[in-house]
């Protein structure tokens, strides 16, 4: 196999810049196919993004043989479901975050891709970026000390979308939590590790919830702070890593191609970098071409979507 042809589940908004971009540029992916569950719509967004095959059910696309990676990009609550169907099917799959409802079904996923012999990934995006490993060289080489305290932060203004958005909806797997704080769980984890345990958390909202903030302790004796929010006024996207002898301020850790910029303080001065590199979704799928084609190392854990969906599961239960 040289070439990576990608089917997509659903007709998904996110799948515009997520998949359909970076595959248009990848030099060895090609996006060849959408389904959804309404047979025009998959008709009408694959004229509208120039994609050869349309498919009024996502089985039928499953058993295309033309495919060899399935892009899940459905609402949460269907991803366990579809990944299975597609290690079924004896397809790769690459899964949109949040990767399940918990981490019973993350884990289920990951058992079965391997029995099968295929490979299921996360779409945790952001990761892949040269940002996150910038910052874990200046964190590792001990720049600012040891690390005390991490504030990471996403907030966006949902409220402008339709009330039917599935963001809205816990049955869907909607919700800030769900939604935007797999994000800055993701950028703490990857700078603290996995033993942590959640101190207190609070979540806003009714149904699916609206805001939530959570407080986790790690081994080390360092704290991280939260803060995910679907109804804010403004979009905000940042980290800021405090330690016993500096500080570093990332701004927008989420899409640092959209503009970033990293502040480094030490004792020995102040400093500003800016991380290059390809974009977040443009290297992500590079990874799935040298991991599904050349046979690379895969950049993140392999159990990362189990610790992801682990630690969402922790703040929800602290906050009930």
């Amino acid at each position: 196999m040289t070439q990576l042809r990608i089917g997509m589940l659903g007709a998904a908004r996110v799948a515009r810049y997520a998949m359909i971009a970076p595959a248009a540029a990848a030099p060895r992916a090609t996006l060849v196919a959408v389904a959804a569950r309404d047979g025009a719509r998959a008709v009408a967004y694959a004229k509208a993004h120039a994609i050869a095959r349309a498919f009024g059910a996502y089985d039928a696309l499953l058993a295309d043989s033309d495919i060899d990676l399935v892009y899940i990009a459905t609402p949460p609550v269907y991803h366990a479901a579809l990944a299975l169907a597609a290690i079924g099917a004896g397809k790769h799959a690459l899964v949109e975050k949040p990767f399940a409802m918990n981490a019973a079904e993350a884990a289920g996923v990951l058992a079965a891709a391997k029995t099968a012999g295929v490979r299921v990934f996360e779409a945790m995006h952001s990761r892949h970026h040269a940002l996150h490993a910038r910052l874990g060289e200046i964190v590792g080489a001990g720049e600012i000390g040891a690390v005390r305290e991490i504030a990471a932060t996403f907030t966006t203004p949902t409220q402008a979308h339709a009330d039917d958005d599935f963001r809205w909806r816990a049955d869907l797997g909607g919700g800030a939590l769900m939604d935007l704080g797999v994000y800055p769980l993701a950028w703490t984890r990857a700078l603290l590790g996995e033993d942590f345990v959640v101190a207190s958390a609070t979540m806003r909202g009714a149904d699916a919830d609206r805001e939530t903030r959570a407080t986790l302790r790690f081994a080390s004796g360092a704290v991280a702070r939260i803060h995910a929010q679907l109804d804010a006024e403004t979009l905000a996207a940042t980290m800021t890593v405090q330690g016993d002898a500096g500080r570093i301020e990332a701004f927008n850790p989420l899409a640092p191609q959209m503009g970033c910029q990293v502040r480094i303080e030490t004792a020995s001065g102040t400093r500003e970098e800016s991380p290059a590199g390809p974009g977040t979704f443009d290297a992500q799928l590079a990874a799935v071409c040298a991991t599904l084609l050349d046979g690379a190392d895969w950049p993140l854990p392999e159990d990362d979507p189990v610790r992801s969906m682990s630690a969402i599961d922790a703040v929800r239960a602290a906050a009930r």
